[in-house]
């Protein structure tokens, strides 16, 4: 080659490759600076919202040529479209036809605009929903696209128009759809279809007056509702089909259609095309028909579950076919049918040492959906042998749609163990025993949903001998021997015989020693009525469970069900249960409940689907309850109860909880929904005991883990705050002979306890107790175990002063002189304050109110009496005898107030009062009103119990000991007490998260001296 010849071809390829690079580097200006994706995403909006009724809207669109060389293509992201169609302000947004999350267009503009024919060579969707919906009304929200008289009513200068008018053909390479949901929603025929995780590959070549679609569809499962009931779930097809288009006919034909239902594949041919009679209607004639028809493949859609796929010999005659055929539209849908039969057939896996050596069958069923044919599926012959087993079997279904009447026979020969050597089971699945049937029965689908079970008419004998039926990957597990045996033209007798029975699985599991049953029934005519039966049965060893939280056992017993009409409605079923057992055993949740000698009689009426009333008595001769709310377990001695009207009526029943002893008459509500739905137990109930140890039930409730130091322990020295169930709500009046509580023990309790929203309100109890007599009304509440609240009102008749101080300790802080008195007073107290977690008043929240009378008092000797008695010259300076003491004391915002009160004592006759803070600071007067002194004078006693002093100066209080200020101070006190027990009592009923400390009270001094009593 020449020089010249070089230099041509050099500049030729430097021109070219210039070009190129200007072409490309044009491109790229193009797409990043002109045809930007903010500046085409509105100009496609608002052309797709003019040529459509719909809204689109997307994220971004771009167009693209780089990643879809050597083409030109345009990107779409995050697409929605919304139909016009529809105006829907609702949550569901039937309105939403289309949401995508990016979609990919290749064309061909060279093809249109030479031969005006769109040519699209890729799209690619990934991530769509559709939502396709039609209302009652017949408007559907895919009515997108403008009607041909809107098109032609349009302008010449109607860009959209023309196009739609000059297009010749559409071209369709490559369609791919990726992840996809569709729904389809018609509430105008009531169907509701949804298809998940849906991939689709399509190509199309639309014309004029035919068009072709090739596609290859597949999904995961389809959900299919008609009329509000489930009819297809759990479905994964897959669709690959030529499809053809008849434009001038608007009919759509299906060419060599493959249709796969969970690996069965059926060939479907057929056409599908517009109702010119019924707008809006399609007319299918579609057909179908099992691929490949063999024996192999019937034997390959048993689930792979179960059998392994292996090398099988099979011989014989196959076929499976249908139709579906006739209108799809506003209330008219298509009828369908089924014809398979399979006919001297054989088979044999490799390497099994059995074989099916004649098989024959023949089902035949038909469904209109619009009930102008009638409804069946007909086993008109199911005959197999083989492997020791001879089985002849047919059964029919009427009235499919409305109430099927089900008839079935069979002549049966079973032995499951050489079956499972004729079949290669999956590892985990085995089959043993034998099973003997020749049987004829029938019945109605509703005698079944109505538990009419009477009515169910069934001839001849079934007998399992060994049988069992295993799967341990699926935990599942059958075991039975047992005979049956029926006798019955028009009503259901029967009699069985269970040796031993024993199912497992997650959610049920029970077995059975053994269980003799007759069953009689009477009156079957009436078909307005339940039908009367009656089954007996003798059992042994009956053990049931449903998961884990719900259990049952029954030891010997024997048991009478009757099932009759009920008396609200003779069309529902009452069902009776008379049982007797030497032992019965229930567990719900962690709550356990046992039997000895239990006898149950109980009905139980249906009102309504899963509601029934159940009435009856329930006795026992010992009872042992358990719950985790209680670390005692409840015992019950003889005793019969009561269950109707959704409670549980007790009459003297006896119950021994750790060292206590209960007797219980009345009604506790709702048992069922508290154990199991945490219902509130509500409960009105009248309790009596011998002995009850509070401490021991305190502690059984506060630790209820700790079994061992409830049952030891019975000292009061560790008790605790307790926390009260809040759904509790119960009514009790009691009758106690002997409480024990702490060191103390009271005798003849009696009044009204009401336990509810988490609170004890112990409403007018009277007891004996402390060598006196005491009346209280109290309030307990603790919604944690930290601090709980208490408000009380106690009077107290002929208390000994050194048991009360013991009784309340704190009471020796608050009123410090009762520690030097003897004898006996009347002691009242109203308060309210808050507790520590060792049951102790929190002294700073204690609101109280005090009253104390008392006679013959002795007054000992102390460090403080010994200097009163020096200052005043007592004559017996170790005890003095008081005649009379009426004291009143009120304690608030920390402080302790003491009204002044008269005194006789000695030679002299006093009047006392004063004031104390928390920290024992005090500042009392004494006011001498009568002495052998000619003057009154006063002594001022300050200071503390570690240094105390004493002054005398004048008398402060003697106008303030008249009868007429005294009843001021009593009506005072008094006033305020009631107000104190109104205030914890506006409690029942609420808990609140936090109690504050009570606010000041303004209308008391907060100093170091009481009012006079016209400040009060």
């Amino acid at each position: 080659m020449d020089r010249r010849t070089k230099r041509i071809i050099r500049i030729s390829a430097v021109s070219a490759g210039s070009v190129l690079l200007l072409l490309l580097v044009g491109t790229a200006v193009v797409l990043n600076f002109v045809f930007t994706p903010s500046k085409l995403t509105p100009v496609v909006e608002r052309i797709a919202d003019r040529s459509l009724n719909a809204r689109l809207r997307m994220g971004g669109v771009e167009l693209t040529f780089f990643s879809t060389f050597p083409r030109f293509g345009v990107k779409l992201t995050d697409g929605t479209l919304v139909s016009t169609a529809l105006r829907d302000t609702l949550w569901q947004r039937t309105d939403t036809l289309l949401t995508f999350r990016k979609a990919v267009l290749v064309f061909n503009p060279v093809s249109y605009l030479r031969h005006r024919k769109i040519d699209i060579l890729k799209l690619s969707v990934d991530s769509a929903d559709v939502y396709a919906f039609r209302d009652g009304t017949g408007r559907a929200n895919w009515d997108i696209l403008p009607s041909a008289d809107t098109l032609a009513s349009g302008t010449a200068a109607d860009t959209t128009a023309d196009t739609v008018r000059t297009v010749s053909e559409i071209s369709v390479r490559h369609v791919a759809l990726r992840h996809g949901s569709v729904t389809f929603d018609d509430r105008e025929t009531k169907v509701f279809a949804n298809i998940r995780d849906a991939g689709l590959r399509l190509r199309a070549r639309l014309g004029e007056g035919h068009s072709m679609l090739a596609l290859d569809f597949r999904n995961r499962n389809i959900l299919f509702w008609q009329d509000g009931e489930l009819l297809v779930n759990r479905v994964a097809t897959r669709l690959r089909a030529s499809v053809e288009l008849d434009r001038a006919q608007r009919t759509l034909t299906l060419h060599d259609a493959l249709l796969g239902i969970n690996g069965t594949e059926l060939d479907l041919t057929g056409t599908v095309r517009r109702d010119t009679a019924a707008a809006g209607a399609l007319l299918l004639d579609l057909r179908y028909g099992l691929h490949a028809p063999s024996l192999e493949t019937v034997l390959h859609m048993i689930p792979e579950s179960v059998l392994k796929r292996g090398e099988v010999a099979a011989d014989g005659e196959v076929r499976i076919s249908g139709a579906v055929k006739g209108p799809y539209g506003r209330q008219a849908l298509p009828l369908a049918t089924l014809d398979a039969e399979i006919k001297d057939a054989s088979a044999r896996y490799a390497g099994m040492p059995y074989g099916v050596d004649a098989l024959d069958a023949r089902l035949v069923g038909q469904v209109d959906p619009m009930r102008r044919e009638p409804s069946f599926c007909n086993l008109e012959i199911f005959r197999f042998k083989g492997a020791h087993t001879d089985i002849l079997a047919d059964a029919e279904v009427k009235n499919l749609l409305d109430d099927p009447l089900v008839s079935f026979h069979t002549k049966s020969a079973v032995d499951l163990t050489a079956l499972a050597q004729t079949f290669p089971l999956q590892e985990g699945v085995a089959l043993s025993g034998k099973l003997e049937a020749e049987l004829r029965m029938s019945c109605r689908l509703s005698a079944l949903r109505n538990r009419d079970l009477g009515r169910i008419r069934a001839r001849g004998r079934v007998v399992m001998d060994s049988l069992a039926l295993r799967d341990t990957a699926r935990k599942f597990e059958f075991t039975s021997s047992a005979s049956l045996s029926f006798a019955g033209d028009d009503r259901l007798d029967a009699e069985a015989e269970i040796r031993h029975a024993s199912l497992r699985s997650p959610r049920l599991s029970s077995s059975m020693e053994r269980l003799a049953a007759t069953v009689r029934t009477t009156n079957p005519q009436d078909t307005t009525r339940i039908a009367r039966m009656e089954c007996t049965m003798t059992l042994n060893r009956l053990k049931a469970a449903a998961g884990d939280s719900l259990s049952l056992f029954c030891g010997r017993g024997t048991a009478t069900v009757r099932l009759q009409p009920g008396k609200r409605d003779p069309a529902k079923p009452k069902v009776g249960l008379a049982l007797e057992a030497d032992t019965l055993f229930c567990r719900v949740g962690d709550s356990r409940m046992g039997m000895d000698r239990a006898g149950i009689g109980v009905t139980a009426e249906k009102l309504r689907d899963s509601v029934w009333i159940p009435e009856g008595i329930v006795g026992f001769s010992r009872l042992v309850v358990s719950t985790p709310q209680c670390a005692l377990p409840i015992r019950m001695e003889k005793t019969s109860v009561t269950v109707g009207n959704r409670a549980v009526t007790l009459r003297n029943a006896t119950m021994r909880i750790g060292r206590s002893d209960l007797t219980a008459s009345g009604v506790v509500h709702d048992l069922y929904g508290a154990m199991r739905r945490r219902r509130p137990l509500r409960a009105e109930l009248s309790l009596s005991s011998r002995n009850l140890n509070c401490n021991q039930l305190i502690r059984a409730v506060s630790f209820p883990a700790d079994t061992l130091r409830i049952e030891a322990d019975t000292a009061a020295t560790d008790l605790k705050l307790f926390v009260v169930p809040k759904n509790i709500d119960f009514a009790l009046h009691t009758d106690f002979r002997r409480v024990r509580y702490g060191k103390f023990v009271f005798e003849d309790v009696r009044g009204a306890v009401d336990v509810r929203d988490g609170a004890v309100h112990l409403k007018g109890l009277a007891m004996k107790g402390l060598d006196a007599v005491m009346h209280t009304t109290l309030l307990y509440q603790a919604v944690r175990p930290e601090r709980g609240y208490v408000g009380f009102d106690f009077r107290l008749r002929r208390i000994n002063v050194g048991k009360l101080v013991e009784f309340t300790p704190s009471l020796d802080s608050i009123v410090p002189m009762l520690r030097s008195f003897r004898g006996t007073v009347d002691f009242d107290v109203s308060a309210e304050a808050d507790l520590d977690s060792a049951l102790n008043i929190r002294i700073p929240t204690l609101r109280s109110a005090i009253r104390l009378r008392g006679d013959s008092l002795v007054l000992m000797d102390g460090e403080t009496f010994a200097e009163i008695s020096k200052k005043f010259f007592f004559k017996n300076k170790e005890r003095n005898l008081i005649d009379s003491i009426a004291v009143n004391i009120s304690v608030k915002d920390g402080y302790v107030t003491v009204y002044p009160f008269a005194v006789a004592m000695d030679r002299y006759r006093a009047a006392v009062g004063g004031t104390q803070d928390l920290d024992m600071n005090f500042d009392y007067h004494i006011s001498i009103l009568k002495s052998p002194i000619p003057f009154k004078l006063g002594l001022n006693i300050t200071g503390n119990l570690d240094d105390m002093k004493f002054r005398l100066g004048r008398a402060k209080y003697k106008n303030l000991v008249t009868p007429v200020e005294i009843h001021k101070v009593d009506s005072t006190v008094s006033g305020l007490g009631r107000q104190i027990v109104r205030d914890f009592k506006r409690r029942i009923g609420r808990i609140p998260e936090e109690r504050r400390p009570p606010a000041r009270d303004t209308t008391h001094s907060s100093g170091r001296n009481p009012r006079p009593l016209s400040g009060l």
